[in-house]
């Protein structure tokens, strides 16, 4: 009995230990707070230099710390190829009375680009998109090719259609989003070349990653006849597959 008394007091006391230690650390437990991701002047911006994407970047900030009117990193799209209406020094929040804030398109366009109205086959595919990102244009249209009808060099010839997919344009950039129509930035060239392409082929875009440098070629992404359907069936097996019966059909 007497041994028994000592190891409940150390039992006790042992618990009274831990149940202190657990309050203090509840009482150091500070909830985190929440991050606020804005955007900040990556490199120095002169007074009337345009706003581009390599002159900024994204910042996380707790939210209790975040200027005042300071973008958020959401409206990036928004800010891009405005014009800042102060010089703004490397590592500056971007404000909105930075910027001097003109909604004509012609302001969104780099030098020497042209902006075209485009409206691809399948707006569904639209809503995946947004002002800022980089796209592939791939038309489908068909087309008449003169073949033989023997091997010698004088068999006669025919005619016929093809129907073809291919890359037209490896890399644009979108500037504005308005239902099935989009607002494109482009080369001069390339500009007249879509406004005639638009009538002949149906258009649609294949999101890119933001400045990829690969397959910036249109040879790279090559084409795709429909005959080459029927190749690939040729190489599937000759014996026909059947759906097995369902239970209540047996």
């Amino acid at each position: 009995m007497k041994n028994l008394v000592p190891l409940i007091t150390a039992v006790l006391l042992g618990l009274a230990a831990v149940f202190a230690v657990s309050k203090t650390m509840k009482k150091q437990v500070v909830p985190q707070e929440k991050m606020r991701q804005v955007l900040i002047v990556s490199s120095p911006i002169a007074r009337g230099e345009q706003l581009l994407e390599n002159k900024i970047a994204v910042k996380s900030i707790p939210e209790s710390v975040a200027p005042k009117n300071c973008i958020d990193a959401t409206n990036q799209s928004f800010v891009l190829n405005q014009r800042a209406k102060r010089p703004i020094s490397k590592g500056d929040y971007l404000f909105y009375m930075d910027l001097e804030l003109d909604q004509s398109k012609s302001k969104s366009l780099g030098d020497g680009q042209w902006g075209v109205p485009v409206t691809f086959a399948d707006p569904v595919l639209l809503r995946m998109l947004q002002p800022g990102d980089d796209i592939a244009i791939v038309g489908t249209f068909s087309y008449q090719e003169q073949l033989r009808t023997g091997k010698n060099a004088d068999a006669a010839t025919k005619m016929v259609r093809k129907n073809v997919t291919a890359v037209l344009y490896p890399r644009v950039s979108i500037l504005e989003i308005n239902g099935s129509t989009v607002l494109l930035s482009m080369p001069p060239r390339q500009a007249v070349a879509l406004t005639a392409i638009q009538r002949k082929a149906a258009l649609y875009p294949l999101l890119r990653k933001k400045n990829d440098e690969y397959a910036l070629n249109r040879k790279d992404g090559g084409k795709f006849e429909d005959s080459a359907l029927t190749e690939m069936l040729k190489e599937l097996q000759k014996e026909t597959i059947t759906i097995p019966l369902s239970v209540s059909e047996k």
